[in-house]
């Protein structure tokens, strides 16, 4: 009885050597062991090749199954490349295709096609086994984004979504450059949080995503941010003269740009501008102006008044009309008042001296008769070209009465 237990004890050891010795082998046999895919991303559509490397000596056969393990039911096909035999399993599909050298290549990939394939290697000298992850990789599509608030007003949160198909990584930007820090992004960069929107968030956002076989990057969305109207104004003159226009203006910080109404003292005009324009002021155009101005999304309104005075009287600075009588009128107060100074002096100096010549009885006109003719007293006579200078006779003046 004891001996058949020691027997028994060395069989078990026995068994254990061997198996031990076994598994030792095939794991030598395995370690060198490899796949390789090419191309490195497959691509939905196309074909892939799961190229196994590191064998050494000649293959005999070789088996591989879809899943992790080289279970029968797992099997795709067995091959014996000596005898060109191909053994088809559960899992066989037509575009399955070997090598000699024991790859595996499938052809018109599908999605259904990702997964972990074993490869089983029977060499002369070992057996090997080995396990590859095969990803099937979809082009990215679908690249756009939307927003749950489409007319946000400042202070309201806001979220921008980027809606992608097959992307593995997503990016954003806004107006051509990253992100500004402190905006809010999800685990997965889908969404982009405002929890609290201001106007400085303006701006064109562009979401990018990529897998490793392709990337599209998204129309530009523009958030605009509303709010106001803010700081409601009015330019203009305040101060016109009755006949001339009037033209005041009306302005705010709004987006969108307010509506506006006009008030005169309290009525409304029938004005939708923001200009009001009166082509010739009276006295009656005097009095308070209004502006109102209103956010069609925020449904905030704002009002500001200003008082607008009128002169009563025609000003005719710059009316060449006005010029030309004006120049008309001086010219005639000149031509009198030259004339009336001529008269005065006239009846001043001129008529005094007439009046004196009346008296002697003389002829003004004859006031120089009483000279002789010097020439016919004393006839010239013939002198050389350089007759010297003679001094002139006392009798020359003479004859001159006073």
């Amino acid at each position: 009885m004891a001996r058949e237990r020691v027997t028994a004890a060395r069989a078990l050891c026995m068994r254990g050597y061997l198996l031990t010795v076994s598994l030792s082998a095939w794991m030598d046999g395995a370690h060198g062991i490899g796949d390789q895919l090419i191309p490195q991303y497959p691509v939905v559509s196309q074909s892939v090749t799961l190229s196994v490397t590191g064998v050494t000596g000649t293959i005999r056969q070789f088996t591989w199954y879809k899943g992790s393990s080289a279970d029968t039911n797992n099997q795709i096909f067995s091959v014996i490349p000596s005898a060109n035999s191909v053994t088809e399993g559960p899992q066989y599909f037509p575009r399955a295709n070997w090598f000699p050298n024991g790859s595996l290549q499938i052809s018109g990939l599908v999605p259904t096609d990702q997964g972990n394939y074993t490869v089983q290697l029977v060499t002369a000298e070992s057996r090997a086994q080995h396990t590859v992850s095969l990803p099937v990789y979809e082009p990215v599509t679908a690249s756009g984004i939307s927003t749950d608030n489409k007319e946000p007003q400042e202070n309201q949160p806001v979220t921008l979504t980027c809606s992608a198909n097959n992307a593995e990584q997503i990016l954003w930007g806004k107006n051509g450059v990253p992100l500004p820090p402190g905006l809010s992004l999800s685990a997965d960069n889908r969404t982009l949080t405002f929890p609290r929107i201001s106007r400085s968030d303006t701006g064109q956002y562009r979401c990018e995503a990529s897998n490793a076989v392709s990337k599209i990057i998204s129309d530009p969305y523009t958030l605009t941010v509303n709010y106001g109207p803010e700081k409601l104004r009015i330019a203009g003159p305040l101060q016109v003269t009755s006949g001339n226009p009037l033209l005041i203006e009306c302005s705010a910080d709004s987006v969108p740009t307010p509506t506006y109404q006009w008030k005169f003292n309290g009525t409304n005009l029938a004005i939708q501008s923001n200009i009001l324009y009166i082509l010739q002021a009276t006295p009656e155009s005097a009095g308070n102006y209004t502006c109102i101005g209103t956010n069609s999304v925020t449904k905030l309104s704002r009002e500001t008044s200003v008082y607008v005075s009128v002169n009563d009287y025609e000003s005719h600075s710059g009316n060449p009309a006005a010029i030309i009588v004006a120049i008309i009128c001086g010219s005639i107060l000149g031509i009198v008042l030259i004339s009336g100074i001529m008269a005065l002096l006239y009846r001043k100096y001129v008529l005094p001296l007439r009046g004196q010549s009346g008296d002697r009885g003389e002829d003004p006109s004859r006031i120089y008769d009483n000279i002789p003719n010097t020439a016919a007293a004393h006839p010239a006579k013939e002198e050389g070209p350089y007759m010297g200078l003679q001094r002139p006779s006392q009798d020359t003046y003479s004859e001159l009465k006073l």
